[in-house]
């Protein structure tokens, strides 16, 4: 399981992102809380085919879950 390796490896944080945010970032992003992981999520990395999912996961579901930002700030405090 992808978790399990990733906490072999020390990993404590996980930077979510992609292409359907209601779906597939945010079933990724509840896996990885779940998990005990850190999560960060970029909106401007993110979107859905659908506005009004897409704010609903950006406003209500993410900040559950873990830190949103802009790419920006999220990259510039990863050090990328």
């Amino acid at each position: 399981m992808l978790a399990e390796h990733l906490q072999e490896l020390g990993v404590t944080q996980v930077v979510v992102c992609g292409l359907s945010a209601a779906i597939g970032v945010e079933s990724t992003a509840r896996q990885a809380h779940e998990h005990g992981f850190h999560v960060a999520l970029p909106l401007g990395a993110m979107t859905d085919l659908d506005a009004a999912t897409h704010e609903n996961s950006a406003t209500l579901i993410f900040p559950r879950l873990g830190e949103t930002g802009a790419t920006a700030e999220v990259l510039a405090h990863i050090g990328a």
